[in-house]
C-alpha cells in the first residue's frame, strides 16, 4: 500500500496487530489517518501533543508521551514549552501534515489529546468543553445530561456540539471568540455545572473524586484549564472495537447514538456523508454572559 505523504515515513512491522480484536493492523491504522487526514489536521494544526503510545497494541503495555521521542524526524514540527513542574522545556510534537500522522501511527501512538489553546496565543482558548464522564457502565445517564445541557445552550443561544470520547463518555464544544482567559471561561462552565448539578442532582455529580461519585455523571468543568488535554476529533481510542472520538448530530444523540457506533472501520465513510460536525462557525463572544456571572453573587445562569 502506497499513501501520499509530504516526506517519506519508513513503516516497521505495517502487519503488527494494533487492534487485535477488531482486525486492524498498524497499516491499517495509517490508512485510516490518511484518510481522515483533511478533517483531522485543521483541529491538530498549533497545538503541542500529548501521545499515548503503545508499541504493542491495546493488549501491550502504554505510556503517556509529551516530548518528541528520540529519533524524531527532522521535518517533524515541534515547539519548546516551559514546565514548571519539570523545570525544563518539554518540546511538544506539532501535527501538520499526513506525513506526522503516520510517524506517529508507527510509534505506536493511538491516541493524541490536545489542549484548549495554540501555540500563537497559549493563553486564550479557542474553545470551551464540557466533559461528561460516566462513574459506572452505561451511557444513558450521560445522554441524558448531554440533552439537558443542550437545551440549555440552546435557550442561551450559543452553538455547540457534541463528540464521543471514544471511550464511555462525551463532551460538548462551544468555539470561543479570540481574546478570552481561563478566568473567564470558568465563570461561565462553572455556572453550567452548578446548573446542571442542581437540574439533575439525581444522576451529575461535581465531586472530583472518583471514589465519592457514586453512580452519577461528572460533569468535569475543571477539564476546561491551561495545562489540560482531550482527545483531539477523529483521533482513535485503545479500546477493543477501535472507536473514535467522533462529532455527531442532536438528533442522532437523541435517537439513541453511543461511542461504539463510531470506530476506524466506520468514521472514514461518515466524513464523506456528513463532512466535519466540529465546524459549527465562528467563536462566540462572551462578554455579556460574563458580566451577568460576575454580577451574580452565587455566579450561576
Amino acid at each position: 500500500m502506497e499513501i501520499a505523504a509530504e516526506y517519506p515515513v519508513k513503516v516497521t512491522n505495517p502487519d503488527k496487530l494494533l487492534w487485535p480484536d477488531a482486525g486492524i493492523t498498524k497499516v491499517g491504522y495509517m490508512q485510516y489517518l490518511a484518510e481522515v487526514a483533511p478533517y483531522m489536521l485543521p483541529h491538530l494544526k498549533g497545538r503541542p501533543l500529548t501521545m499515548i503510545r503503545f508499541p504493542d497494541g491495546v493488549n501491550g503495555h502504554s505510556f503517556y508521551q509529551k516530548d518528541a521521542p528520540q529519533g524524531t524526524p527532522e521535518w517533524v514540527k515541534t515547539v519548546a514549552r516551559w514546565s514548571s513542574d519539570r523545570n525544563d522545556d518539554i518540546h511538544s510534537v506539532l501535527v501538520d501534515s499526513i506525513a506526522t500522522l503516520l510517524w506517529l501511527a508507527n510509534i505506536g501512538c493511538l491516541e493524541m489529546h490536545i489542549g484548549f489553546t495554540t501555540i500563537d496565543h497559549p493563553d486564550q482558548p479557542t474553545h470551551i468543553a464540557f466533559d461528561l464522564d460516566p462513574s459506572v457502565p452505561g451511557f444513558e445517564p450521560v445522554r441524558e445530561v448531554a440533552m439537558c445541557l443542550h437545551e440549555l445552550l440552546d435557550g442561551l443561544g450559543l452553538p455547540h456540539v457534541a463528540k464521543t470520547s471514544g471511550a464511555t463518555g462525551l463532551q460538548v464544544f462551544l468555539p470561543l471568540a479570540q481574546g478570552y482567559s481561563f478566568a473567564d471561561t470558568r465563570l461561565f462552565t462553572k455556572a453550567v455545572a452548578d446548573y446542571l448539578a442542581s437540574t439533575l442532582s439525581r444522576i451529575v455529580t461535581l465531586e472530583r473524586l472518583k471514589k465519592n461519585r457514586g453512580n452519577k455523571v461528572y460533569v468535569d468543568y475543571p477539564q476546561h484549564g491551561s495545562t489540560r488535554t482531550l482527545i483531539a476529533p477523529y483521533s482513535a481510542r485503545a479500546t477493543k472495537r477501535a472507536t473514535v472520538s467522533t462529532p455527531l448530530r442532536w438528533s442522532e444523540l437523541a435517537a439513541g447514538a453511543v461511542p461504539t457506533d463510531f470506530t476506524i472501520h466506520s468514521v472514514p465513510n461518515r466524513l464523506q456523508r456528513v463532512g466535519d460536525l466540529m465546524d459549527i462557525g465562528p467563536g462566540i463572544a462572551l462578554e455579556d454572559i460574563v458580566s451577568f456571572l460576575r454580577r451574580q453573587p452565587q455566579g450561576s445562569v
